[in-house]
């Protein structure tokens, strides 16, 4: 039967969980607040034809995803419902230099700068969950790690 850990160890441990949860706490919570610097010096603010928080300004994972939801519905819609797909497929059937020619690769264009913005608003929505969790894995670990130092 193997010997439990004497106090000293226990506290030793404790010290080290508390130190890392504190790290860990100060680093969620920094990215936290430098991912809401990033999207509000962008100063963009929610459409009014959002689903949810219409006039808000970007600055939160909420309001990031709510965008890009937007920017999905918009693109659609300025694209007549078609995919790169049809549209490429499209591109293969009309003559070259034509107003139909010209019309599709705008939609194109659309879409591929409409899918950037809504990847770095999803990107951004990532790395507010990320951060969430390693600022509550610090807060753990600065609890068990409290609790590890009162060992008697």
């Amino acid at each position: 039967m193997a010997a439990l850990p004497s106090v000293s160890v226990l506290r030793r441990v404790g010290g080290l969980a508390t130190g890392v949860g504190l790290l860990f706490a100060m680093a969620g919570a920094g990215a936290w607040f430098t991912v809401t610097r990033q999207l509000r010096a962008e100063k963009i603010t929610v459409p009014g034809n959002a689903p949810a928080l219409a006039g808000k300004e970007v600055a939160g994972p909420a309001t990031a995803y709510v965008e890009a939801l937007v920017i999905k519905g918009n693109a659609e819609r300025g694209a007549d419902g078609r995919t790169f797909a049809d549209i490429s497929e499209a591109l293969r059937h009309v003559e070259k230099g034509s107003d139909e020619e010209h019309a599709l690769r705008g939609q194109s264009a659309a879409l591929s700068t409409a899918a950037s913005l809504r990847t770095s608003l999803l990107t951004s929505v990532l790395a507010y969950g990320v951060s969430a969790l390693v600022a509550g894995l610090g807060a753990f670990l600065v609890l068990v790690g409290s609790q590890l130092r009162r060992a008697e």
